[in-house]
C-alpha cells in the first residue's frame, strides 16, 4: 500500500476518469499560480494510473507531472510512491554501506531538491512583469504619470506580495527584488512629475535603493539616487540635490548611470547656486563618460528609462544648466545640435522643456527677442499639453517671470493666457498647487 493509493481510495478516485478530473483541475490551478501554461496539457494515461495504484513505480514521473501531483496531494512524490520499509533482521544494525536511514531515500532527496528549487513565480510570470515595466517606460512620455500610476502601483503590489510569500530560489528572489525595486523607482519618479508630497517620492526611492543594495544592483541604486536628486531640485533644495547626485556617482563613477547623475543632478543644481566651476566640471565629466561608453541609446530616450542617458538627453540637460548660468550662446549651440532629434522625437516633454529653455535664453540675451520668445513659449505649452508634469509648469512659470519687464506687451499677455489655460486643466491642478508657485496676475 503506497500513500498515493491510500489517498486515492480515501477520496474515491479509484478510476482513471475520476482521478483525471481532479488532476486536470490541479494542473490548471498550478499553471495560474506559476504562469507555466504548459502544465494544463499534462495528462495521466490509464496504464500509468493503473501502475501507480498497483505500486509498480520504477522511476519518478516526468517533472511537470510530479509538480501537478505534489500540488494535488500536497505531498512530495517520493513519499506518495514510497514502498513500505522492510523489517530488519533481529539484532542487525542498519547497513552503513547502502546508507539506510543515515542518508535517506534517494527518491526523497530528489523530491526535496525539486521543492527547494520550485517557486510560485515562474519564468513566464517574471517575463510578464519585465514586459509591463518596459511598456510603462516606453509610453510614459505619451500617456504620462496620471494615466500610468495606477497600473504601476498594482504591479508593485503584486510583486511585493510574491516577495512576501518567500520560498523562492535565490535567482528568482533576486529578480523579484530587482523588479520590485524598479517599480518603486518608477513610482518615485511619477510622484515627482505629478507634484505629490515629497515624502512619497522619498519613500519609494529608499525602497528602490534598499532592494537594489540587497542584490548588489549598483545601477538601480544610482538610478534611485538620481530620482531623489530630481525631487530635491524641484523643491528648490539645490545643495541637497547636488549632494544626492554626488553620492550616487560615488557608487560607481565610471558607470553609464553616472551620466544622468552628473548632468541632470549635479550640473543643474550647481548652476542654480551659481557654482560655475562645479557646473562646468560636472558637464565635462558627463560628456567624457558618454564618449567612453561602448554603446549609448540613440535619439531622445524616455526620461524614466533605466538605460544610461543618450547624448541628446545629456545635451538637453546641459541647456538647462547653461541657462541658469546665463550662458545664452551655449544654450543656442546645444539646442541647435539636438533640434532635429527633438522635433522627430515622440517626447512632447523634451520638446516643451527645450523650447522653454531657449525661449528664456532669448529674453536673457543682450538683445532680447520678446516676440520670438513668447511664440516659442506658446509652442512649448502646446507640446507639453497631453500629460502635464511639474518640470514643464515650473519652467513655463519661470519664463513668464523672466518676461516681467514686458508684461504690458500683447505677446506676453497672450503667453500668460496660454499658461492660465494650461494650468486650469484637471491633470495640472495637483502640479500647480504642489509647486507653491502661482502665476502673477496679467498686467
Amino acid at each position: 500500500m503506497t500513500l498515493f493509493r491510500q489517498l486515492a481510495q480515501e477520496r474515491h478516485w479509484t478510476t482513471v476518469h475520476a482521478f483525471n478530473m481532479h488532476f486536470a483541475k490541479a494542473a490548471r490551478d498550478l499553471a495560474a499560480i506559476t504562469g507555466q501554461q504548459r502544465l494544463t496539457d499534462v495528462t495521466v494515461a490509464r496504464r500509468t494510473f493503473d501502475r501507480w495504484m498497483a505500486g509498480e513505480l520504477r522511476s519518478l514521473p516526468q517533472l511537470d507531472t510530479r509538480a501537478v501531483l505534489e500540488h494535488l496531494f500536497q505531498q512530495p512524490v517520493a513519499l506518495l510512491f514510497a514502498a513500505p520499509e522492510s523489517a530488519e533482521p533481529a539484532g542487525a544494525s542498519r547497513s552503513l554501506v547502502s546508507g539506510g536511514d543515515v542518508f535517506g531515500d534517494p527518491l526523497a532527496v530528489i523530491s526535496q531538491t525539486e521543492l527547494l528549487t520550485r517557486s510560485s513565480t515562474g519564468a513566464v510570470a517574471l517575463d510578464h512583469f519585465r514586459g509591463e515595466i518596459q511598456r510603462i517606460v516606453d509610453c510614459y512620455e505619451t500617456l504620462g504619470p496620471q494615466a500610468l500610476a495606477g497600473q504601476a502601483r498594482s504591479l508593485h503590489r503584486d510583486l511585493s506580495a510574491r516577495l512576501g510569500d518567500g520560498g523562492h530560489p535565490p535567482a528568482v528572489q533576486a529578480e523579484l527584488f530587482r523588479l520590485t525595486g524598479q517599480l518603486a523607482g518608477v513610482l518615485a519618479y511619477m510622484a515627482v512629475n505629478i507634484g505629490t508630497v515629497p515624502a512619497v517620492a522619498e519613500a519609494y526611492c529608499v525602497q528602490a535603493e534598499t532592494l537594489a543594495e540587497h542584490i548588489g544592483d549598483t545601477e538601480l541604486q544610482m538610478w534611485a539616487a538620481g530620482t531623489r536628486s530630481l525631487s530635491l531640485y524641484y523643491q528648490h533644495r539645490y545643495v541637497e540635490a547636488d549632494a544626492a547626485a554626488a553620492a550616487g556617482v560615488d557608487l560607481s563613477p565610471h558607470n553609464g548611470q553616472a551620466i544622468r547623475l552628473l548632468v541632470n543632478g549635479r550640473a543643474r543644481a550647481l548652476a542654480r547656486v551659481g557654482d560655475r566651476r562645479g557646473t562646468e566640471r560636472a558637464v565635462a565629466r558627463a560628456l567624457d563618460l558618454s564618449e567612453r561608453q561602448s554603446s549609448l541609446p540613440s535619439g531622445i530616450t524616455s526620461c524614466i528609462s533605466f538605460a544610461p542617458y543618450s547624448l541628446a538627453r545629456t545635451l538637453a540637460n546641459e541647456i538647462t544648466a547653461r541657462l541658469a548660468l546665463d550662458d545664452t550662446a551655449e544654450v543656442f549651440s546645444c539646442a541647435e545640435q539636438i533640434d532635429g532629434l527633438i522635433e522627430e522625437s515622440d517626447s512632447e516633454w523634451s520638446r516643451a522643456l527645450v523650447r522653454l529653455d531657449v525661449a528664456t535664453a532669448l529674453l536673457q540675451h543682450k538683445q532680447p527677442e520678446v516676440e520670438q520668445a513668447m511664440a516659442l513659449g506658446r509652442r512649448a505649452l502646446h507640446a507639453g499639453t497631453s500629460a502635464p508634469i511639474t518640470s514643464v509648469w515650473q519652467r513655463a512659470n519661470e519664463l513668464y517671470e523672466r518676461a516681467a519687464r514686458w508684461h504690458a506687451e500683447p505677446d506676453v499677455g497672450n503667453y500668460a493666457e496660454e499658461l492660465r489655460t494650461w494650468r486650469s486643466r484637471p491633470e495640472a491642478r495637483s502640479i500647480v498647487s504642489g509647486s507653491g508657485e502661482e502665476l502673477a496676475p496679467q498686467q
